[in-house]
């Protein structure tokens, strides 16, 4: 009896499967996916950019596109037909696919090897890897919209040559040091002590070389010295020219140089006009290393009245 029970069960497993829907294919949305995917993958081909058409509506949005508009149809048809041709072996693999309802999700991974400038990068043969994650909105059984979004900054810096990636981190670096450095020196000019003293590190070390016999002549490190210095300075000069020439920036180092002239209360003279220059280092976002460099001489003379 419990031989003649196994075979009727059996017997009678592809109908209780066919019932509860686990024998059928994939549904017609995820058929519909695919082939945008098989599309993506070729998109050279007619035959692929037609059953494209197939599947999306007329009306059919790309919501997501890495320029911050939203491409049509026919406008998204003539950035993949340009694709084709600026990556020959683009392939857009399907990794993973859920459906709830009228919404398809899809994670794919894009690769591929462009044979001239992308995004304005010259990836010179190198390979990009992305992940990709799509949600397509279903409507009247055709995808009506898609909301994408692709890892295109890692695909550039993989395209990117060490030395040229190293040089972009250090500009984009660099543009952050530059405003902790002009904060600073902006807080220095109009006496805002409460916000030098929040962008100054607790080992900041300001080195300003020159005659030792002037009372502001370092070097001095940590606040509570730098402090000192800074009311030393403001009552033994008077500054009357200050102006930034040439400022640049790379990594956590800051570049500046100007024109100068300040007189000095213990003479009661005035120095010449004199090029000053500027090394400044942040950390975490405070001044680490001010490095002041002027014309020791002038400013020596100066203070004691030759």
């Amino acid at each position: 009896m419990a031989t003649l029970t196994r075979i009727f069960a059996l017997i009678a497993l592809p109908s209780i499967l066919m019932a509860c829907g686990t024998t059928t294919g994939p549904s017609p949305e995820k058929t519909a996916a695919q082939a945008f995917y098989d599309y993506l993958s070729n998109p050279g081909s007619p035959a692929q950019a037609e059953a494209f058409k197939r599947v999306a509506a007329e009306d059919w949005q790309s919501i997501g596109n890495y320029s911050g508009n939203n491409k049509s149809r026919d406008a998204f048809a003539g950035q993949m037909a340009g694709f084709s041709k600026l990556i020959p072996d683009l392939d857009w693999a399907v990794q993973d696919m859920h459906q709830d309802g009228n919404t398809v999700v899809v994670r794919s991974r894009a690769t591929g090897t462009p044979v001239a400038p992308l995004f304005g990068i010259n990836g010179e043969g190198r390979r990009f890897d992305v992940l990709t994650i799509d949600i397509h909105e279903f409507e009247a059984g055709k995808i009506a919209r898609s909301y994408h979004v692709e890892d295109w900054s890692g695909g550039l810096r993989q395209l990117t040559s060490p030395a040229v990636a190293k040089a972009t981190a250090d500009a984009i670096e660099g543009q952050e040091t530059m405003k902790v450095v002009m904060a600073f020196m902006q807080a220095m000019g109009s006496g805002d002590m409460e916000t030098m003293m929040d962008l100054m590190a607790d080992d900041m070390v300001w080195q300003n070389e020159g005659d030792s016999a002037i009372p502001w002549i370092g070097p001095w490190k940590g606040k509570e010295q730098i402090l000192s210095f800074l009311q030393t300075f403001s009552t033994g000069a008077k500054t009357t020219l200050w102006e930034n020439e040439d400022v640049s920036a790379s990594g956590d180092t800051v570049s500046i140089f100007g024109k100068m002239k300040f007189i000095t209360t213990h003479s009661n003279q005035e120095t010449d006009e004199f090029t000053f220059g500027l090394r400044a280092k942040v950390r975490d976002g405070k001044v680490v290393l001010w490095n002041w460099l002027e014309n020791s001489y002038d400013v020596s003379r100066t203070y004691h009245g030759k």
